[in-house]
């Protein structure tokens, strides 16, 4: 078995390392999944690094940690006591979440953690279609329940990030549900890309000039009671300029801008600022989960504008990999690739 490991927390280009060892041994309740590819989220490599945006550091073993919790791949093994009700066998093309260990060219994850895949959805897709359309709808619920009981009819949010891979997918489930969305990018070249692949909804760049005019324009009046934000720093104060004053909330689940956030118009306006995490997503109902599921499954069939792959980067060239996953303007998710490995 082929992976990718860390033996201590740091940059992730400097301590991870490609490891061959062992299979591991699989479980009564679980599915081993020969890989194709796994996708590196900057989640993934705040929890390399230790950073506290990560929560608690995770735990490093002696023989090292694996990264990543999701990947697409196909059933090698199933366990015996799998219920054959869910239909997991030899052969089939599958995606999981949540499972750790998934940089690797085989994983051993729960049976309950496998999605199996239609030949509509390619593997490229498949193995990010979780995580980043499970957080976009743990955060659209978060925005629902801070709205005012007043404020629900005609709402009006503004999302920043909106270029970014869970970015879009918040736009455009949205959108779906007749929220107007008012998105945020940094350039005008990116406010030109998304709306040619997402259109619909109005994009402002806020490296021009006059954006938060724009933004209020845009509005029509309307109170803006929530914004979504992943970017952080210096423009969260700018956001919550555009927020209703003692009912404006910011619901926060990335610092994409990497700088230290400004807070300070937040306790003279009254507003509020929500952190939000996907781990919260675990204690939905079990109905509500597979619901989310299903979603998934339904916008990675739709298309490749929602999933964009920003480059395949075998094993070896995995620091080239997180490299490439912390550069300006990236879009698109960055996948390892298994499939030739």
């Amino acid at each position: 078995m082929r992976r990718i490991l860390h033996h201590e927390l740091g940059e992730p280009a400097r301590v991870l390392r490609v490891e061959d060892g062992p299979s591991t041994s699989l479980g009564p309740d679980q599915v081993r999944v020969r890989l194709s590819y796994a996708p590196i989220h900057p989640g993934d490599l705040l929890g390399i690094m230790g950073s506290p945006a990560f929560g608690t550091p995770p735990t490093i073993a002696s023989d090292g940690r694996v990264p990543g919790f999701e990947g697409a791949g196909v059933v090698s093994e199933v366990g015996a006591n799998v219920d054959p009700a869910l239909g997991l066998k030899q052969g089939l093309r599958v995606a999981f979440f949540p499972a750790s260990g998934a940089w690797s060219d085989e994983a051993v994850v729960p049976a309950s953690s496998v999605v199996s895949l239609p030949d509509s959805i390619p593997d490229e897709v498949a193995a990010q279609m979780m995580i980043n359309t499970l957080t976009a709808l743990t955060v659209i619920r978060a925005a629902h329940d801070s709205l005012p009981p007043d404020g629900r009819a005609g709402v009006v949010t503004l999302l920043t990030g909106a270029g970014s891979a869970v970015g879009r997918l918040i736009g455009k489930v949205l959108t779906e549900r007749g929220v107007k969305v008012i998105r945020l990018v940094r350039s005008e070249a990116s406010a030109a890309k998304l709306t040619e692949i997402l259109p619909g909804a109005p994009v402002f760049a806020t490296e021009v000039a006059g954006w938060k005019g724009r933004v209020r324009a845009a509005a029509e009046g309307a109170k803006i009671h929530v914004a979504i934000d992943s970017v952080g720093g210096r423009l969260l104060g700018e956001v919550a300029d555009l927020l209703a004053e003692g009912t404006g909330t910011v619901i926060n689940f990335g610092s994409l801008g990497g700088e230290t956030s400004d807070i300070r118009l937040f306790p003279p306006r009254s507003l509020t600022l929500k952190g939000v995490v996907l781990d919260s997503w675990m204690q939905q109902p079990p109905e509500q989960r597979r619901a989310d599921i299903a979603l998934a499954r339904r916008l990675a069939q739709e298309g490749g504008t929602l999933f964009e792959v920003a480059e395949r980067y075998t094993p070896s060239r995995i620091a080239d990999a997180v490299t490439h996953v912390s550069q300006a303007g990236r879009t698109g998710v960055v996948l390892i690739d298994f499939s030739n490995d």
